[in-house]
């Protein structure tokens, strides 16, 4: 990486992990679960549906580590196999895992409690803040879209693409545990700036210790 593209991803970073501060003020104040998230979790208790919430359990399935983790292994094969560059096949499997563990040390140090278990749909007692489907997936996205734009030679339509087909991938996430009445909006908010900030800092890391442009023959 270049000095000034380090520096800037060095601010992002530092950003996204400002705005997971700022996510977690109002789950931490003296007054409790703020306004806005108890108002944002009464939408999506009025307005569920049994349909939806086949849905959202369905896409939420995907966004755990049992899932992530095997399917790091297979893609950094793949990324094995077309770079011959380890740095980057490890990129995405080590942003999910580290992403993994600092959403469990938050859990446990913050141990907010989640909506209210009769109005779960899937229910889970286990700390809320922050989502760790919102978080880790996020943290996936992020470290593949990175190779894909700093690894590899890709017309500026196929990035513009994989940009929104990323996002697109972890919304859905974070908005599936709305939808199942398993978080709060901050949690949620928290989830995706933490995965973003990690997936950058981890793969940004790893791509500047091979900054040459890799071979995609």
């Amino acid at each position: 990486m270049k000095k000034v593209e380090a520096r800037r991803l060095l601010v992002v970073i530092a950003a996204l992990f400002l705005s997971v501060w700022l996510s977690s003020l109002g789950i931490h104040s003296k007054t409790g679960i703020s306004h806005f998230d108890q108002s944002v979790w009464q939408f999506f208790v009025n307005h569920g549906s049994t349909r939806v919430h086949s849905i959202a359990r369905f896409i939420s399935s995907f966004g755990v580590i049992g899932f992530l983790g095997p399917v790091c292994v297979v893609l950094g094969s793949l990324l094995w196999v077309k770079t011959r560059s380890v740095a980057v096949s490890i990129a995405p499997w080590i942003s999910v895992m580290v992403c993994g563990e600092i959403v469990s040390i938050l859990k446990k140090s913050t141990n907010i409690a989640r909506p209210p278990l009769q109005f779960q749909v899937a229910q889970i007692h286990n700390p809320s803040f922050p989502s760790g489907h919102a978080a880790d997936t996020t943290a996936f996205v992020v470290s593949l879209l990175l190779i894909v734009w700093c690894a590899f030679d890709v017309p500026r339509q196929a990035r513009t693409w994989s940009l929104v087909i990323g996002v697109t991938i972890f919304v859905a996430m974070g908005l599936t545990r709305l939808v199942l009445n398993v978080h709060w909006l901050s949690d949620v908010l928290a989830g995706w700036c933490m995965g973003a900030a990690i997936g950058l800092a981890v793969t940004g890391l790893l791509l500047a210790s091979r900054p040459q442009k890799l071979s995609t023959q």
